[in-house]
């Protein structure tokens, strides 16, 4: 096993019960004669079919008693009532563990960012305190000690996220963390000047972001540095520069997923470590086959004659180590895989890619970024936002333009920029032929 099992930590029982769903009271308030004390019993029936006895006490009168147990019954009616009290311990283990991975299935790498932040600040300040006696400034002191902009802006949406869940389950009575958020987002603006510096600030970094992606002309630099220097990661950087496909997408590629008939690849799967640790035995944690990101992830990606043509290299390659290695050659169909057949990780690029930047002499931009470079770049050839939307496999076309189309650059005609490459880059062998370009335009269309 290469990484650390995830191991789900026990929870309280009622946690399963699920919401209250029907209710009865004790006929008449109950005096405790050893304690001198009123009380009111009800039993509660909950969606899971559990059946438990809930009993409210310590009233010093009958007609104390008596108004709690109005109140009971108005918060029963109104899905406010919460017979257990927890910690903010007990609630983050449950709800992280068991809802959102049980549930919510979420991938490994957002439970690591989530658990960090839970871990790492929460609940070091309001982990042992019970939910019900949190308070506004409770979360704006755990808001306090994260100082880093980026940690900060996921703590909001797992403390947003997590108590609206609390609320809605009847582990909190009232949700004071959106306007504990307001408060400290307010807190941080300081003075109307120090609002306008970190303005600025965020305006200059904005600024920034629109020029990180490559051009055309630097793509095809990088891509003739890849092949030559680092040969291992250039069909990987090929089908990021010309599909925009996530790195996980991308080693999970099989050749049964490509249609050389009609050059698209159909992506329906990625890999990555999964939460319950399951896959192919044997094989890395950081290499099972899983689900796709979203629903919209699932997708079928045109491709280019001349990266078809690759791909036609990489399998002749393939075959090449499969009869040198014989029976220590795993045949798993990975188009893009190690020597042995097995798939890499989805890191087995960063160092031969930082290389190849160095080589270059360009501006490290990150591989992730290679997706935006591919929004932008047909953004700006004037392709259908639908169709990249579609490709990049996001639910809307307003994500995309506002999240992934970073510049307007002058636009360059990318067919005769490619073309050359194409020609006398990629087909450098004798026996290779000579490929004509695609018209993008008609290639994007839907």
């Amino acid at each position: 096993m290469h990484v650390k099992e995830i191991i789900q930590p026990e929870v309280r029982e009622t946690f399963f019960y699920g919401k209250i769903i029907s209710w009865k009271f004790n006929d008449s308030i109950v005096h405790i004669k050893a304690r001198n004390k009123y009380c009111y019993r009800i039993t509660l029936i909950f969606e899971s079919g559990d059946q438990a006895d809930y009993q409210k006490g310590r009233f010093n009168t009958k007609a104390e008693a008596v108004k709690a147990k109005e109140t009971a019954i108005a918060q029963l009616h109104n899905g406010e009532f919460s017979p257990y009290d927890y910690t903010a311990r007990e609630f983050f283990d449950y709800w992280l563990y068991y809802y959102m991975v049980d549930v919510k299935d979420i991938s490994y790498n957002t439970f690591v960012s989530y658990r960090n932040i839970i871990y790492n600040y929460f609940l070091k300040v309001i982990g042992k305190k019970y939910l019900q006696d949190l308070k506004s400034e409770d979360f704006v002191k755990t808001l306090d000690t994260i100082k880093s902009p980026d940690v900060l802006r996921l703590a909001y949406g797992v403390l947003s996220g997590s108590f609206k869940y609390a609320q809605s389950n009847g582990y909190v009575f009232s949700n004071l963390v959106d306007s504990a958020i307001s408060l400290h987002k307010t807190k941080r603006r300081g003075s109307r000047k120090d609002y306008a510096k970190e303005q600025k600030k965020a305006f200059r970094k904005k600024v920034n972001e629109l020029t990180n992606v490559y051009s055309v002309e630097q793509i095809s630099t990088l891509l003739y540095t890849c092949k030559n220097e680092e040969p291992t990661i250039f069909m990987a950087m090929l089908l990021a520069v010309t599909t925009g496909l996530r790195i996980s997408e991308t080693i999970a590629i099989k050749y049964q997923n490509i249609d050389f008939l009609n050059n698209k690849i159909y992506i329906e799967s990625q890999l990555g470590r999964t939460i319950t640790n399951d896959g192919v035995p044997g094989q890395s944690l950081l290499t099972q086959e899983k689900r796709t990101k979203t629903h919209n992830s699932v997708r079928e990606v045109p491709i280019a004659d001349f990266v078809v043509d690759e791909i036609i290299l990489q399998r002749r390659h393939y075959e090449e180590l499969k009869e040198l290695l014989g029976e220590e050659f795993h045949d798993l169909g990975y188009l893009i895989c190690q020597d042995n057949g097995l798939p890499w990780n989805r890191s087995f690029k960063d160092d031969a890619y930082k290389r190849v930047v160095d080589k270059c002499g360009f501006k490290f931009v990150q591989w992730r970024k290679l997706r935006t470079t591919y929004a932008t770049v047909l953004a700006q050839y004037n392709v259908s936002m639908k169709a990249i939307s579609s490709s990049l496999g996001h639910y809307s076309t307003d994500f995309t333009k506002e999240v992934y189309v970073k510049s307007k650059r002058k636009v360059i005609d990318l067919a005769s920029m490619i073309k050359p490459f194409a020609d006398e880059i990629l087909y450098a062998s004798e026996d290779s032929k000579s490929m004509e370009m695609p018209d993008v335009t008609n290639y994007y269309r839907i």
